[in-house]
């Protein structure tokens, strides 16, 4: 049996002014492919546990746009593939430290704006293998922000791009996954009250990128330029 707490603190000096804390901790069973790892050395089933730091502020600027901001802790115990014997678990205790920030909503009646940024910091705690350690998948910064603009009354834009720093692919940190930024565009027309067209494009300068990896010669490859075209309809 397991307990998850959670203690959250909100204080409100001002109307528009949230600041908070909390504290959590949680867990994450084993599922899907992980059960593939499971064989007879190696049959551990604990879960990755979590226990998360956290204090903020939440300024709402004007009605229907919001500045928040937070630095937090998160300590993670995770049972992972080991880098050098694949028949064998590795648990890996993990620190990460970090500061987010992010802007959303209506800057003016025809402008919507969402953006984020992030500073991550982790290390590996204890493991099998050497410890101090950058945990695997964590870039150091990740940004984004998507423009959503109002054209005409039926004629819509939207503009954004997301990029982070280099990441590990592995938990000894010997394969890199390198940094990138991806630029998406969207339009949309209001054909009529309940009938909308919309075209999506993704990696509009079909940038190469690797966004995340299994271990060091599993990685997962970005998708290219691609376009989507949608209708929808509400009855």
């Amino acid at each position: 049996d397991k307990v998850s707490p959670r203690l959250d603190l909100i204080l409100k000096p001002q109307p528009n002014l949230s600041i908070y804390t909390s504290y959590s901790e949680s867990l994450l069973p084993r599922s899907g492919e992980q059960f593939s790892d499971i064989n007879p050395p190696n049959d551990a089933l604990d879960p990755n546990t979590f226990s998360n730091l956290e204090a903020g502020v939440k300024w709402d600027i004007r009605p229907g746009l919001a500045l928040t901001g937070a630095v937090f802790e998160i300590e993670q115990s995770s049972p992972q593939v080991s880098d050098t014997n694949p028949d064998t678990l590795d648990v890996i205790n993990s620190k990460i430290r970090g500061f987010e920030a992010q802007l959303q909503g209506q800057v003016t009646d025809w402008w919507f704006l969402s953006a984020g940024y992030s500073y991550l910091d982790g290390k590996q705690q204890s493991r099998t293998g050497p410890t101090g350690l950058r945990v695997r998948e964590l870039p150091e910064h990740m940004f984004s922000i998507w423009n959503n603009f109002q054209a005409t009354d039926r004629l819509g834009l939207g503009l954004g791009l997301t990029a982070q720093d280099d990441s590990f692919a592995d938990n000894s940190n010997t394969a890199t996954l390198p940094s990138y930024a991806r630029v998406d565009l969207a339009a949309f027309y209001d054909v009529s009250d309940n009938v909308r067209v919309q075209v999506n494009v993704e990696n509009l300068f079909d940038e190469l990128y690797f966004p995340n990896a299994h271990t060091a010669n599993e990685v997962t490859v970005g998708a290219p330029l691609n376009a989507r075209f949608t209708i929808t309809g509400r009855f």
